[in-house]
């Protein structure tokens, strides 16, 4: 038997991703409601960030590697996937995209999330799984970019989620209060957490920010 031969399952199972997430998405939209005053996408998306550092850890441990992969861009897509499916069910005229300039203009951003009502941004949505790193600047580097959109468009929200508050302290009521910041779990890690009773450790939903998203219709 040839190596590629072997590898061919492996390959298989790498593709049947996409194939598996557009079936999820198909029939979700057809076949459930959503109610926004649960936590029902909040908790899905807990539980697929859980399942991809167990699998990313996995991988580490079996290859010997120092590091795992970065989970910043699942996190966005996750994120992406269901707001989606949320303006799909809701039947709203928003539509979402990533990594999208809102401008083509010299340095216009390229949110992480941006909500159109066809040419005009009316919200965007910066991901990040935490922010140990910059503890010290989040605040002026969000509001930074909240300038930049509302140059271009200033009408339009800036929205902070953030995966989870713990390694940095997390948000203070302050913040909460201000509308414009999210955080889904408070102070413990995807893989900290019994999906089973994930209920319990979840901060922010993010039922909340989608049904402030959805208005914008």
């Amino acid at each position: 038997m040839k190596l590629q031969d072997i590898e061919n399952d492996y390959i298989d199972a790498y593709k049947s991703q996409w194939a598996c997430l557009e079936n999820v998405f198909d029939i979700s939209k057809n076949s459930v409601s959503i109610d926004f005053d649960s936590t029902d996408i909040t908790l899905c998306i807990i539980q697929r960030l859980n399942a991809y550092y167990q699998t990313q850890n996995n991988i580490k441990g079996f290859l010997n590697k120092r590091y795992a992969a970065p989970a910043a861009d699942f996190f966005v897509e996750s994120v992406l996937y269901f707001l989606k499916l949320a303006l799909e069910v809701s039947k709203s005229n928003l539509e979402a995209h990533s990594e999208r300039q809102i401008k083509r203009k010299k340095n216009a951003i390229r949110p992480d999330i941006s909500i159109w009502k066809n040419d005009e941004v009316v919200s965007i949505i910066e991901c990040k799984t935490q922010l140990g790193w910059s503890r010290t600047t989040w605040q002026r580097d969000f509001e930074k970019r909240e300038e930049k959109l509302k140059s271009d468009f200033p009408e339009a929200e800036a929205y902070l989620l953030v995966m989870t508050g713990s390694n940095w302290g997390g948000f203070s009521e302050e913040h909460f209060c201000s509308g414009k910041y999210y955080c889904l779990l408070k102070d413990k890690w995807p893989t900290e957490i019994d999906i089973n009773s994930t209920f319990d450790d979840i901060f922010t939903p993010i039922e909340n920010l989608f049904k402030l998203i959805i208005k914008k219709g």
